[in-house]
């Protein structure tokens, strides 16, 4: 497999990570439900806040973490290549801020890409290099338009708008828009009944000039870890086709990170002597 196309197979998994489902497409069919009087917005997210665990204890406990997962990535003619993530995360009070690290695993190729608080980099079976463009901007863009970003929104100062409402068979969900101040727009869907997040809809351009990409990523397997929910399983559809799967196997927040290791430096060296 070419660098090129690792490249592109990282893009894709670097959409699912920064992130981390029900088996909907990006066309399936959404009818709308019209409300007498449409609910507060903010009513609707505080609520879903409180499900995942309360603004309080999900910054004291998902304040960094480690997650591990294994990751599937489907191709175009229906082949699949399965391996293995590891994402770290020291959270800051801005989104944007966030240190992260993603380190990507496949038969015969190891990946890495991280942001230290200042630099993007990437390391590729041993070697520092420059991530591409397009590395970078699905990294950053992932980390935006996550589950996690409407969970914050008002930390982030963004802004909320109540879409509407739809019916995907008995389901019953509100659709909410979150816009961050960097222009950024997600769409959410989310249950009525339990107030988790179904999925998250939103649209990407290689160029300006270029057609939108679009992204639907579906969540599901929740599980409440250390008080917080979160969901182990995600798919993601890229224009309708399903081209990525995950599930968590380990989950665990509140670790001892040190910053210095989301610097590419430290994080090419052994685990012990990247501590020291």
């Amino acid at each position: 497999m070419t660098f090129k196309h690792f490249v592109s197979l990282q893009t894709r998994v670097i959409v699912l990570c920064a992130t981390l489902v029900f088996t909907g497409l990006w066309d399936a069919p959404l009818t709308p439900v019209r409300a007498d009087k449409p609910p507060r917005v903010e009513d609707i997210v505080e609520r879903v806040i409180a499900v995942y665990g309360s603004r309080a204890a999900i910054y004291a406990v998902q304040r960094n973490g480690t997650l591990r997962a294994l990751v599937k990535f489907v191709a175009p003619n229906s082949s699949a290549r399965e391996g293995k993530s590891v994402t770290k995360f020291i959270r800051k009070p801005k989104l944007e801020n966030d240190l992260q690290m993603i380190e990507l695993e496949l038969p015969g190729t190891k990946y890495t890409i991280g942001y230290d608080g200042k630099d993007t980099w990437a390391i590729h079976d041993g070697e520092v290099q420059e991530p591409g463009k397009e590395a970078v901007r699905a990294f950053h863009s992932a980390h935006e338009h996550s589950y996690e970003a409407l969970l914050r929104y008002k930390e982030n100062e963004g802004k909320l708008e109540y879409v509407g409402s739809t019916k995907l068979g008995t389901l019953e969900m509100d659709i909410v828009d979150l816009i961050l101040p960097s222009g950024a727009r997600t769409r959410y869907e989310i249950s009525r009944k339990s107030g988790h997040i179904l999925y998250a809809n939103y649209e990407e351009k290689a160029t300006p000039e270029a057609e939108p990409v679009k992204y639907r990523l579906y969540f599901k397997g929740f599980r409440y870890t250390q008080n917080t929910l979160v969901p182990y399983e995600i798919q993601v559809f890229q224009d309708g086709k399903l081209v990525e799967e995950r599930k968590l196997v380990e989950v665990i927040f509140n670790v001892q990170l040190e910053e210095k290791n989301f610097k590419a430096e430290n994080a090419n060296k052994p685990a012990e002597a990247a501590v020291r």
